[in-house]
């Protein structure tokens, strides 16, 4: 995952990703010439609808979950929230890593400002100090798929604003959300599962063909502190014999460390 700063992921899906819904380009090009120039995309406040008034577009059962939804208002105490980072498959090396959210202060209207390390040493991710106060969204579900965006772009060499806007079309038309009971440190939580093939029918998916058929799984529950339990990609790998997959990558929530 590889993304330098620039606007925000939550712009970006909510405004850009509404006229992709309406009418997707479905070219591979950069149709987008007033989009703001980047190499890559900051964190932005996830969860809160920036640039686009929610009352007057329409969003998925899946958008509102992922993108206007206070993950974070089942927190009331500040401390730190554990997530531990697993990539493997057969396409190349894979790693396991951190990623720490800190809640450093709990807000009068209920937000909270935050500090985020996603990953670790040569792999950690920059993330602007200025997006990490005052949100409502767990801020990891942001910083995860715009590097999910850029590691496409390097995987494919192909452009990164395409499979945004794939992505956000797949949100917004074709995600499927379903409850799911999960097991965790030995109990069984409730939760939503959310779904999602964004290239499964792309035009032009012949162009990257071996990494078509990826798959996203979000598992969200109010029962787990930033109510992001798992975000999981995956891309099978057809031609392992013992069915094991080309890439796949899991973020998991650990465990929460609270003050007082």
């Amino acid at each position: 995952m590889m993304y330098k700063a620039g606007i925000s992921l939550a712009v970006l899906l909510l405004a850009l990703g509404q006229v992709a819904s309406a009418q997707d380009n479905s070219d591979g090009k950069d149709n987008n010439k007033d989009e703001v120039e980047v190499n890559g995309a900051t964190l932005g406040r996830v969860g809160e609808p920036i640039a686009t008034n929610p009352d007057k577009v329409h969003f998925s059962e899946a958008e509102s979950r992922l993108w206007l939804a206070n993950h974070l208002k089942n927190i009331d105490k500040t401390g730190r929230l554990y997530y531990k980072f697993v990539k493997s498959g057969t396409y190349e090396n894979g790693f396991k890593d951190s990623v720490y959210l800190d809640i450093l202060k709990i807000n009068k209207d209920g937000t909270k400002d935050t500090n985020l390390k996603f990953l670790t040493g040569p792999r950690r991710q920059p993330v602007a100090p200025g997006n990490l106060d005052g949100i409502k969204g767990n801020p990891i579900l942001g910083i995860y798929m715009q590097g999910d965006v850029y590691e496409m772009n390097r995987l494919t060499h192909g452009n990164w604003r395409y499979f945004q806007r794939r992505i956000k079309f797949a949100f917004a038309n074709k995600a499927k959300v379903e409850p799911v009971t999960f097991d965790f440190k030995g109990d069984k939580v409730k939760g939503e599962k959310i779904t999602v093939r964004p290239y499964l029918d792309d035009p032009h998916r012949k162009s990257f063909e071996k990494f078509a058929d990826k798959t996203y799984e979000f598992i969200l529950s109010k029962q787990i502190p930033g109510s992001i339990y798992q975000i999981k990609t995956v891309i099978p790998d057809k031609s392992h014999p013992d069915g094991k997959p080309l890439l796949e990558e899991q973020l998991t929530f650990q465990r929460a460390d609270f003050k007082g």
